[in-house]
């Protein structure tokens, strides 16, 4: 049973701090424990913050939090962000928002401004943990999964690119141009599988548990093809990267292939007219790529990694060769 303890200050209040111990227990399978916030943290806070919340502390996976109980529905989620940042930083400690309820508009923005909140029976999002439990609601389901496309694209960049360690989930989610949440999905599919860990409290930064080749061997057997399709085109396409077999003749001995090969990204794919695109068919074959293969390219070509990854399953024996040869050549970054 969830235990609620301290002095609650009305019945409203005291209805949504249980429901949301009753959401936590039956989302994480984990008790909650709730008290009135002690008096040393308490004495810490501004009265901006003490008189428009509810100030709670309580236990998430085991991480000590305060959580702040927003009494009124004209709060916004800049408000939320900037008082999470004050008390987060007079307290050290993770700060959650317990919200009664929330239009659609406002947890997207909350989620853009990286808010850590819980709204019981319909989402758990604490980005400074690493947690969304509307999503995931177990570190199972997300051991089964193949990994995510943009967190094999990270571990590459890592090992022949630039170091990543240091950075944040934000950064990284504006340095390859996807959502916070995706990247952040990522992020704990790579610190589970022990590939990354993630350091510090106010925010996770990212640290690498290897670097080049030793990074590459320990990875390898969870990393998949890039390539999620292909398509064919008639088109000629000069400013896109070469790919498949057309890549390994620029880092190899393998003769020029009959037909050339690119790789793309599924946005590109989207703005291209449909009739330009066939799905059997034409005069180059065009890869679709699980990430954008621009951000690891250093020239027109594919990044050597990948195209290795890409070429895992083609059975002709000149090419498994050639694969050989491109991974004795590749430049591992060292940090």
């Amino acid at each position: 049973m969830h235990k609620i303890t301290g002095s609650l200050k009305c019945a409203i209040m005291s209805k949504l701090i249980e429901h949301i111990a009753t959401y936590y227990r039956k989302t994480s399978g984990q008790d909650m424990s709730v008290k009135a916030l002690n008096k040393g943290q308490l004495g810490k806070l501004p009265l901006i913050i003490t008189s428009t919340y509810g100030c709670y502390e309580s236990e998430i996976m085991g991480i000590p939090v305060i959580l702040l109980e927003v009494r009124h529905d004209d709060y916004t989620p800049k408000q939320l962000q900037k008082h999470q940042m004050i008390v987060m930083g007079l307290t050290h400690c993770h700060v959650v928002y317990a919200i009664g309820k929330a239009v659609s508009y406002h947890i997207t923005r909350m989620i853009d401004y990286a808010v850590n909140f819980i709204i019981p029976d319909k989402l758990m999002y604490i980005p400074t943990l690493l947690i969304n439990l509307r999503e995931i609601k177990d570190t199972r389901k997300i051991d089964d999964e193949v990994i995510p496309g943009i967190a094999q694209c990270i571990l590459l960049y890592h090992m022949q690119c630039s170091s990543l360690n240091g950075r944040t989930t934000k950064e990284l989610a504006e340095k390859f141009d996807v959502s916070y949440s995706s990247m952040n999905r990522a992020l704990r599919w790579l610190n589970i599988k022990g590939l990354i860990e993630l350091e510090g409290i106010k925010e996770k930064t990212l640290k690498m548990i290897a670097n080049g080749k030793a990074l590459w061997e320990k990875a390898l057997p969870l990393m998949q093809s890039p390539v999620e399709r292909k398509l064919y085109t008639n088109g000629q396409f000069a400013d896109k990267l070469l790919a498949g077999e057309s890549a390994l003749e620029t880092y190899t001995m393998l003769a020029t292939p009959e037909f050339p090969c690119i790789a793309v990204s599924k946005e590109w794919v989207a703005e291209q007219p449909k009739d330009m695109l066939n799905k059997s068919y034409g005069e180059c074959m065009i890869e679709v790529w699980r990430y954008d293969p621009m951000s690891l390219a250093k020239s027109n070509v594919v990044d050597p990694l990948s195209l290795y990854l890409s070429l895992l399953s083609n059975e002709d024996e000149r090419v498994r060769i050639e694969m050989k040869q491109l991974i004795s050549k590749v430049k591992w970054l060292k940090d």
